[in-house]
């Protein structure tokens, strides 16, 4: 192995950092060339790495030390900080396209890569190019050799010593058209500004108190309902049919969803009773694919259902069926029928006197709305890709 320290010039320095400017883009590249961060610490970064107000970064991992941040540094921090979504991930660095996912060593390096070719920088640039050319810098400075290695977080003899002669040697051959004479690339008015408007970071809050996946699938989690939903599957067990009523909106759908969503379970999901065929067709593709070669397709309803009554099994499923209150009056005897031979799960707006021969039939549970603490970690989830900068004004 070469003990030659590849590291970018003045020059190349200058042309790397003035093509970026994507906030998340430039605060990885700037935090490589102004603390020395390995990649691996880089994406291990938490929100709480950073001491905002000590101005300090907490890297972790084996080689865990605090790292003093510059103004340049703190200020592209602060910018990131600022577009970063509020999401379930606690990484400082997250990705910003599509599905939001920690960032990844191969996503960083591909990043570097891309702003190194977009600068014309003719040889390979990585993050360990990065890092040289922050440990050449500091090695240069009037810097005390105990100093320099604890901001590095390296030990290692010939290391500090290759980065010790690096410094010693004149700088590469420019590879980009015009030598610069400033590593810093913010122009003096930008300098002043930040100096005397610094930007004030937004301090991201950990999510991990929500439970779900990293896109909201509202079916897959529920919130504030534990002791409805245990109520429900009690009588289910039970072999009692449970009816929801609520007003719209307060949430049914949502408890009939994942419910009919649990693992391992015998269920049937039906979105409404009306029109009862299609209803009774959704049941019989459930419990016997091949029923259209028994039953012909003009069957009247009385005689779907008896087939239903036959094919059902030992064990027959939970109907969950939402929108009650849409059921017909004509149609009430053969959904009737049906509380006969399955257990009912449903859900209605209100009590209608019409159907009151069906509701009596049923363990009937009030759905309230959700208390405010459990509304604001509900929208917390639903939220948790988008930028909001104050959950506590929702």
């Amino acid at each position: 192995m070469s003990n030659q320290i590849e590291h970018l010039n003045t020059n190349e320095l200058k042309a790397f950092l003035n093509g970026v400017d994507v906030p998340r883009d430039r605060a990885i590249l700037t935090l490589f060339l102004n603390t020395g961060i390995f990649l691996n610490e880089l994406i291990d970064l938490k929100i709480d790495s950073i001491d905002w107000k000590g101005r300090a970064l907490k890297v972790p991992g084996n080689r865990s030390r605090t790292v003093p941040l510059n103004d340049q540094t703190y200020e592209a921090l602060a910018k990131w900080s600022k577009d970063r979504p509020d999401v379930q991930s606690n990484h400082f660095f997250i990705t910003t396209k599509g599905e939001v996912k920690d960032l990844s060593a191969r996503a960083v390096d591909k990043l570097i890569r891309k702003y190194a070719d977009q600068a014309k920088i003719k040889r390979r640039v990585n993050a360990q190019v990065l890092r040289n050319t922050f440990a050449v810098r500091l090695f240069k400075e009037e810097i005390s050799l105990d100093k320099a290695t604890a901001i590095l977080g390296i030990t290692d003899p010939q290391s500090i010593n290759r980065y010790i002669q690096a410094a010693k040697q004149p700088a590469p051959t420019p590879t980009t058209p015009k030598e610069l004479k400033h590593v810093e690339s913010q122009s003096k008015m930008a300098r002043l500004a930040s100096n005397v408007f610094p930007t004030k970071p937004k301090i991201a809050k950990p999510m991990s108190d929500v439970k779900g996946p990293m896109i909201p699938n509202p079916e897959e989690i529920i919130i504030g309902r534990e002791g409805t939903i245990e109520e429900i599957n009690f009588n289910l067990t039970k072999n009692r049919s449970v009816l929801l009523i609520g007003e719209l909106g307060v949430g049914k759908t949502h408890i009939l969803k994942h419910l009919s969503k649990k693992p391992g379970q015998n269920i049937i999901y039906i979105q409404s009773p009306s029109p009862i065929k299609s209803m009774l067709t959704q049941i019989c593709d459930k419990i016997n694919p091949d029923w259209k070669k028994e039953v012909n397709s003009r069957a009247a309803t009385r005689e779907i259902i008896d087939f239903i009554a036959k094919n059902k099994g030992a064990s027959p499923p939970v109907l969950i069926i939402d929108n009650l209150n849409k059921l017909k009056i004509s149609d009430v005897d053969s959904f009737l029928a049906l509380l006969e031979n399955f257990t009912i799960l449903g859900a209605t707006e209100e009590i209608t006197p019409k159907l009151k021969q069906l509701w009596w039939k049923f363990k009937q549970i009030e759905i309230k709305p959700l208390s405010k603490e459990s509304a604001k970690k509900l929208i917390r989830y639903l939220s948790q890709n988008l930028s909001i900068s104050d959950y506590d004004l929702l």
